[in-house]
């Protein structure tokens, strides 16, 4: 039996058919990145996902996942993950790879995530080319496009005065302080999620004009910094995934058409589905 994942930072959705014919059966946990986790944490949170399963049946286990963007951190996701699934092959791939088959399939096109991060690949239709630098700069220095960029900009608007009246008072509403801020950003684990929490504001109020124009900046920085780098940018589709893609879809296509005159194919908030369906088809290693 096949088990495909697909992790961000927020959620990882974990996805396996016990027989052909039946419905695909779906779990969810905490978002595992060995950026953030260690293989001690990723036992821990795996062992109580599927603890009320015979985990001996699955055979074989695709982990699309962020962060897993060299040996290294794949194998520390490998090592977390194979003590629960004593006899599978564990296989660890970077969750662009993960995002290209699912919205690519076997033809070429651009895929690119704008979840709690963002990143972007080239997919020939059998393999992917990461941008430079490979797979990004990460929440601090890079994710742009993303909810953790977006949360980052609301976030210095607010404290350094830039927003109108109206938005600073329903901020200010909310209980948001410096000290939690600095607390929740330099001191606790996962900054960038907390930092992508703010992105539900920012839906609730995007027809505002300062958000809509915040939303339209960060849209704009990341075509600016990942799409166009590609040459073929307005050859082939560009497809997304991840929540702030689906959520943000109508102002994420106009800026690319109006702006970049690309052509936008899939956007998909999770990719699990089409990643069993492939490996459930393919049946090998991707």
């Amino acid at each position: 039996m096949i088990l495909v994942a697909d992790s961000g930072s927020t959620k990882c959705d974990w996805m396996y058919v016990r027989a052909p014919g039946r419905p695909a059966q779906h779990l969810e946990s905490q978002g595992l990145n060995p950026t953030f986790h260690s293989q001690e944490i990723i036992t821990r949170v795996v062992k109580k996902t599927f603890k009320d399963m015979e985990t001996s049946v699955f055979k074989q286990v695709f982990f699309y996942g962020a962060g897993c963007s060299n040996e290294e951190s794949c194998e520390v996701v490998r090592k977390g993950i194979q003590p629960v699934f004593p006899q599978a092959q564990i296989f660890v791939s970077h969750d662009a790879r993960g995002s290209a088959i699912a919205t690519c399939g076997n033809k070429e096109g651009i895929a690119c995530i704008l979840g709690t991060g963002s990143n972007a690949c080239y997919w020939s239709g059998k393999d992917i080319t990461p941008q430079i630098p490979e797979f990004g700069l990460g929440y601090i220095l890079g994710d742009e496009g993303s909810g953790a960029y977006m949360g980052r900009k609301l976030l210095k608007s607010y404290f350094y005065n830039e927003m109108p009246l109206n938005l600073n008072i329903l901020i200010k509403s909310m209980g948001i302080t410096k000290a939690i801020v600095e607390d929740n950003v330099y001191r606790k684990p996962g900054a960038n999620v907390y930092l992508a929490s703010f992105a539900k504001f920012i839906h609730e109020n995007k027809a505002h004009p300062f958000i809509a124009k915040l939303i339209t900046m960060c849209f704009r920085d990341f075509f600016d910094t990942h799409v166009v780098q590609y040459k073929k940018h307005k050859l082939v589709p560009v497809n997304f995934v991840g929540s702030i893609a689906y959520e943000f879809q109508n102002e994420l296509r106009q800026v690319a058409q109006k702006d970049y005159r690309v052509q936008v194919g899939n956007i998909i908030r999770r990719p699990i589905e089409h990643l069993l369906q492939y490996h459930n088809t393919a049946g090998v290693k991707s």
